[in-house]
This record gives C-alpha cells, structure tokens and sequence, in this order.
C-alpha cells in the first residue's frame, strides 16, 4: 500500500468517525444507522465495514476520541503533580471539577449524554466503557486516596450529578437559581462539590 493511499484510508476513517458522532448528537442511538452515517461522512457504507467491522467498532472509536471524552491528563490538568500533593479528598473533588469542566467544552457530547438517558443498548455500553476507563485512570494515578467502601458510591452519585447539570444546562441554563451558563454559577457548584466531599475519609 503506497502512501498515497494509506493517506485517503485514514482521511476516510477520520471522516466516518466525525459523522458517527454528529448523527448521535442530532438523532440519538435509534436513529443511527451504517446508511446515514456513511452518507453524512459522504462515503460508500461498506468502508464502515471494511475498517470498522460494523457500526458497533465505529463508535467504539468514536468513542475513543478527545472530541468524544477527555484523556485522564486533561482531568489532571497543567500540574498534576499539584493534584497529587492534594489530601484524598480534594483530589476527589478535583476529578469532578475537572470532570465537570471537560464536558461543558464538548457539546456535543452533552447531547448525547442526554440521549443515553433514553436508550441502553450496545452501542450506550461501548461510550460507558470509556468513561470508566477514564475514572480509573485518573484513580490509579494518585496514591494517596485510600481504599473505601464508600468511594464508588460516592463517584455514583457524584457522577450522575455532574451528568445530570452538563445535560440539563443544555437545555436550559438555570437550575435553581444558578445560571449555569456563566462561570459564576459554576464556580458556585465547584464550591457545593468542595463542600458535600470535604471530609469524605475521615472517620
């Protein structure tokens, strides 16, 4: 294979990866299909199947992309050495924070986050799958958080809160009376998160 063709291959792919994700965002998991995709990428359907094995290989790498999720370094942000140093339980809020921050840059992921709320299914477990890797990542990073039987609780209910202001804000930008639409009213939910975690290990 010369490069010249190596070159439209990975074009091509990059193509169907960026309409698999639009089509989710507009239309949800129902309404995603090999044909609609392909014809959105502007690309013969059997090139899904040629390098992607199917739809369900698709948005596992759509999935996989920063467009789609964060990578554990941007959650750590610029000094994670800093983040290390932290006590345990303000590294846990700094994941949500970090968390929080990560998604409102992507909106497109927000709408589809929405959309899981909906519909379960292969393709929804395929986009869990690297949500989890990330959390784990980011967990495995640090040494200081002591093993708890409360944590994954607390990540539970920490998570689908965060989850629930990203989607609703997309809709919306007022929950209560914070406008989360502005940095000021998301400053206010990073403090409500240092307050409800502050103290998380002790005993």
């Amino acid at each position: 294979m010369n490069m010249r063709s190596t070159d439209r291959k990975e074009i091509t792919k990059e193509k169907l990866v960026t309409a698999v994700g639009k089509v989710l965002a507009k239309e949800g998991f129902k309404g995603l299909g090999v044909n609609k995709v392909a014809r959105r990428a502007g690309v013969d359907k059997v090139l899904v199947y040629r390098y992607f094995n199917g739809l369900p290989g698709l948005v596992k790498a759509y999935s996989q992309t920063v467009d789609f999720w964060p990578k554990v370094d941007e959650i750590l942000g610029p000094d994670p050495e800093r983040v290390k140093a932290m006590a345990p339980d303000q590294q846990v809020a700094h994941f949500f924070k970090s968390f929080a921050a990560a998604l409102r840059k992507r909106p497109a992921t927000q709408d589809i986050l929405a959309w899981e709320l909906l519909e379960r299914n292969e393709l929804t477990r395929q986009l869990e799958d690297i949500r989890v890797k990330t959390i784990l990542e980011y967990f495995d990073c640090l040494d200081k958080i002591p093993e708890d039987d409360n944590l994954s609780a607390i990540v539970v209910l920490m998570g689908g809160a965060v989850n629930h202001l990203i989607v609703k804000s997309r809709i919306h930008p007022f929950v209560g009376n914070i406008d989360l639409g502005s940095e000021k009213g998301w400053h206010r939910v990073n403090q409500g998160i240092d307050l409800l975690l502050k103290g998380i290990f002790t005993r």
